[in-house]
């Protein structure tokens, strides 16, 4: 019996190794989107955009965080940025994200509009 788990300790620590040093592992941004850097990452990407209007535009912004490889909180949704900035009618959505040391990381909806 003790030999048995002794095997499956084993296994499973190759299984784990395996696991954390092949492509089935993100350690970037948790999203998935643009670049991911392994010391360093940011960056915004424009998601949808309409005509303008010359008025002057509000900014909303929600983010999702991401503290060491297990723990995500927050609300990065487009009504969660909406409320935020107090936006009606919106113009253009925007994504950005942040990354250190892929222990910290961070997934931004930027949302413009009146």
């Amino acid at each position: 019996m003790k030999k048995t788990f002794q095997n499956i300790k084993v296994y499973f620590f190759i299984s784990s190794f395996i696991g954390l040093t092949s492509s089935c592992v993100n350690l970037g941004q948790p999203q998935g989107l643009g670049p991911t850097g392994i010391l360093y990452a940011s960056y915004t990407l424009a998601v949808s955009e309409r005509p303008l209007t010359k008025q002057a535009l509000k900014r909303g912004k929600a983010c999702l965080k991401r503290i060491g490889f297990f723990y995500v909180t927050g609300d990065g949704s487009i009504l969660s940025a909406t409320e935020e900035g107090g936006i009606q009618e919106v113009f253009r959505i925007e994504k950005e994200a942040t990354n250190y040391l892929s222990l910290y990381s961070t997934l931004c909806t930027i949302v413009w509009g009146n």
